[in-house]
Formats: C-alpha cells, sequence, structure tokens
C-alpha cells in the first residue's frame, strides 16, 4: 500500500500535517534499523505500564469494568497517578473492541465507535499525557480480540485478508489523529508472538508488507512471551526478531503466572537469563529491548477463569531487581487495576491493587529518598 497523503480542506490539512510530523519524527537519524548503544539499565524503576479502555478479556479485568463509565476527570487522574510514581509511557492494549474504535471520526475507514462514558477518552489521555510529557504508543492489535473482526486467536493459517487491511487502516488512522502530538511514541502490535514460525511470518508479512508501505518509520513495539521458556533457539532468536520488523521487544516475565512466589521468580529468572543472552545481538540489529514485568496474580472465578489481583511487593521488588540492569526500560502489565491507588477518582482494582500501590511507594522512597518523597 502507498502512503496516503491525507491532503484535505480545513481541518483535514491540520490532520495531514499531523500525520506526516508523527511519520517523519522517526526517520534519518533515529532510524530504527541503526544498531542502539548498550543500556544503561533501567535504574530500578517501572517507567511504563500498558492500560486499557475496554479490556479484550473481562474475566481477568473483572474489578476493572468501570472504566466504561470513566469521565474526564477519571482517565486524567489515573495518568496523573501513573506519572507521580515515575512512569512516563502508556501503552494502549488496543485501541479498538472487536474492530470497533474506541476513537471518533473514522466510521468509512475503520469503524463506527465504539460508545463509553466519555467521548472521546484517546483524545483526553492524550491531552493529558502531553501536558506531563509523557509518551503514549497505540495498540493496533490483540489477537483478534481487540481490534479484528475475528477471533483467530490460534494465529494459524489461513490469514483473512482484512486482518492485514484493517489493521493497516486502523494504523493510518491512529497516525493521522495522533501522529504529530508530542506525546505520540509509535504503535503496539498486540498480536502475542509466541516464536512459532507461522507468528514470526505473520508478523513479517504484517508489518513489511502492509503497515511499513503506510506508516514509515513509525516505532513498532511488540511483548511476547517470556524468552526462557517459550524460545526454543537463543541463538536464531535474533534472525527471527530481525525478520519481524519491530523496534522495540518487551518480553513479559510471567511473574504473575503463580501464586508460588519461588516458582514466579524462577520464571522471571529463566526470562532475565535470556534477555542477558539476547540483548547485544538485538542491540546489534537495532532492536531496543525492554521488559514487561508482571504486576498480578490470578484469582480463581467460579467458571475458572481467573481474575486479576495485585501480587505481592516482595515478588515485585525481586522482578525489579532481576530484570532492571538488563534492559532500556522496565515497563509493566498493569498499573491499571493491578497496582493503582484507590481514591475518589479512581476506584478500578481489587482492594489488592491499593495494597501493591502502598508497597510499591515505600520501595520508591526507600530506594530514591531525594528523589519521589511521595507521602502514600
Amino acid at each position: 500500500m502507498d502512503r496516503r497523503e491525507f491532503v484535505k480542506v480545513g481541518a483535514g490539512a491540520v490532520a495531514a500535517a499531523a500525520a506526516l510530523a508523527g511519520r517523519q519524527r522517526f526517520s534519518s537519524a533515529e532510524n530504527p534499523r541503526q544498531p542502539s548503544t548498550p543500556p544503561s539499565g533501567a535504574g530500578g524503576l517501572l517507567t511504563g505500564s500498558f492500560m486499557f479502555l475496554v479490556h479484550p478479556n473481562p474475566w481477568n479485568a473483572a474489578y476493572c469494568d468501570e472504566t466504561l463509565f470513566w469521565k474526564e476527570e477519571n482517565w486524567r487522574a489515573l495518568l496523573q497517578d501513573m506519572h507521580r510514581i515515575g512512569m512516563d509511557t502508556a501503552i494502549w492494549v488496543g485501541t479498538a473492541f472487536w474492530g470497533r474504535p474506541l476513537f471518533p471520526g473514522y466510521e468509512k475507514k475503520v469503524g463506527r465507535q465504539y460508545k463509553m462514558g466519555c467521548q472521546d477518552p484517546m483524545k483526553v489521555v492524550a491531552d493529558e499525557a502531553d501536558r506531563l510529557g509523557m509518551k503514549l504508543f497505540y495498540g493496533i492489535g490483540f489477537r483478534g480480540r481487540a481490534c479484528q473482526v475475528r477471533d483467530y486467536a490460534r494465529l494459524d493459517k489461513p490469514w483473512p485478508d482484512v486482518w492485514f487491511c484493517w489493521n493497516t487502516a486502523q494504523a493510518e488512522a491512529l497516525i493521522e489523529r495522533y501522529g504529530g502530538r508530542p506525546s505520540f511514541a509509535g504503535l503496539y502490535i498486540g498480536y502475542e508472538i509466541d516464536y512459532h514460525a507461522h507468528h514470526v511470518e505473520l508478523y513479517e508479512k504484517l508489518v513489511k508488507e502492509h503497515l511499513r508501505p503506510a506508516i514509515g518509520d513509525v516505532k513498532l513495539l511488540a511483548s511476547p512471551g517470556n524468552l526462557g521458556i517459550e524460545v526454543r533457539d537463543l541463538g536464531t532468536f535474533p534472525k527471527d526478531v530481525a525478520r519481524t520488523g519491530i523496534d522495540i521487544l518487551a518480553p513479559q516475565d510471567y511473574g504473575g503466572r503463580s501464586h508460588d512466589v519461588a516458582q514466579a521468580l524462577d520464571n522471571v529468572r529463566r526470562n532475565a537469563q535470556a534477555l542477558e543472552r539476547v540483548a547485544g545481538p538485538l542491540r546489534d540489529i537495532g532492536v531496543a529491548l525492554w521488559a514487561n514485568c508482571e504486576l498480578f496474580v490470578h484469582e480463581a472465578s467460579p467458571d475458572g477463569r481467573g481474575m486479576w489481583n495485585a501480587g505481592p511487593i516482595e515478588r515485585v521488588r525481586e522482578q525489579i531487581a532481576l530484570q532492571s540492569p538488563l534492559v532500556d526500560k522496565l515497563i509493566c502489565f498493569i498499573y491499571q487495576g493491578a497496582m493503582n491507588r484507590h481514591t475518589g477518582l479512581v476506584t478500578i482494582g481489587h482492594t489488592s491493587s491499593d495494597t501493591l500501590y502502598q508497597g510499591y511507594v515505600a520501595y520508591l522512597n526507600e530506594k530514591f529518598p531525594d528523589r519521589f518523597g511521595i507521602v502514600a
């Protein structure tokens, strides 16, 4: 697909300029394929988190469904709370729900907006991120659940053409709408690649044949599974990543997959060992390496599915210590619902989320006594 020139009159010309600015921001000097410098380490901080408007898994997010009814002040408060504890980056899990965009204005191109309590919550968050100096990545897929027309959860072939065409149209719409903002950082590809050959091929087709010709050098982020558990051959892994065409890799540490802390931390250690092994080869091909620290632990629901509760702070502190020195940035899944503080404006999450927030604030005040000084 050729790049589209969104050249229209009036407001359309402004949108076109914003889209062009968003594309140009990541060209030349910041070419994503240039080798990057060695990581300086994440500094012992969680500096980013995923967030959602409507989460595609209503069982996991059972304590968070009131976000459907949130107003502007609730969304602003959530972002302010994240910024307060040192988070400078937020990543939308998805910007559509079952093929329904979560932002207005693109009915013919992407679809009819999913209605929420706030008329345009993504704009509210983008406005607040601009004001706070934060960065936003915009999710464009989640295994068919958040952004696609059909749910091909296994990603097996044959892949419907609508996947690629619709995702590309969505990406173009997002860049046109948000690409010129100071907070715009790139796109998050929510197909959670598990390193099977056909998964790598899916990414390669989506990115190289569809996205890049349409969006240029906009940064692409992916957050796949635990490298030490899911990857069968770390020796060939960097070549597979190079094929995908992504710019930032943030593997999940699987720290939230077990109530047994020892088992959970064994998962994290395996991820950390793999991070250390592949960091150099990934830097050599120009891919930034982050880590995705899981904050949750699952509570069983009556139908057998799991709902997010917050994990223990002792486990989270160890997750940070194991991975922070190895990566450029340490993000988490997920502040919203697993570690958010409970206030009059932000009441989502099990009560354990506020407990974890208080524990993390204590950690910050202990480790950085002159930097935060937060009174929990």
